[in-house]
């Protein structure tokens, strides 16, 4: 019989009967001990900790609960220092420093990034690779952003966008000139 984990798929092997060519299921070591973490309980810190890209977790008032090391790597700061500040000051948007702060300006109505994590709140449906700007103090960032709500709070994944395609410039054009010679 063969054997595969019933959570990665992975192939673990065969068990008697062995020419029985049917499928049982259990749990590979990697996925118990990943699952073990997670049912033992972990800190949202914890959670985050563990995605190689950028990962931030907001609750349902826009203030972030956990960051990753990958998204503070990409603002430039420390965990401890964007937990509990509003996704636009902890990403230090230009326009949350405008008179009302995050959340309260005529920019934000059209932030995509607030949009997302508060539809995926409201909704509980997860938007993927949503296109947003954050521009930041002299930089304009173009990033896809893509949410999930985990329990109470939303799990934002951020990417950088790709950057648009520019059409080649125009070939130059060959001159055309005509050479002459002298006569000696």
């Amino acid at each position: 019989m063969n054997v595969v984990c019933s959570y990665c798929r992975k192939d673990m092997g065969r068990k008697p009967p062995l020419g029985d060519g049917g499928v049982t299921h259990a749990m590979c070591r990697d996925c118990d001990a990943y699952f073990a973490a997670q049912w033992s309980g972990m800190s949202f810190q914890q959670y985050v900790g563990r995605f190689d890209f950028p990962v931030v977790l907001v609750e349902a008032e826009g203030r972030v609960v956990a960051m990753n090391q990958p998204a503070c790597d990409f603002l430039g700061r420390a965990p401890h220092d964007v937990v509990g500040l509003l996704g636009g000051e902890a990403m230090e948007c230009a326009y949350a420093r405008l008179p009302g702060g995050c959340g309260k300006t005529a920019h934000c109505a059209a932030c995509a990034i607030r949009n997302s994590v508060t539809r995926t709140h409201q909704t509980g449906q997860p938007l993927r690779r949503v296109p947003a700007t954050l521009r930041r103090r002299d930089q304009v960032h173009a990033l896809l952003v893509s949410t999930v709500l985990e329990g109470r709070v939303v799990r934002v994944t951020i990417e950088p966008a790709e950057p648009a395609v520019q059409p080649p410039p125009p070939e130059p054009q060959a001159s055309r000139t005509s050479l002459s010679r002298s006569a000696p």
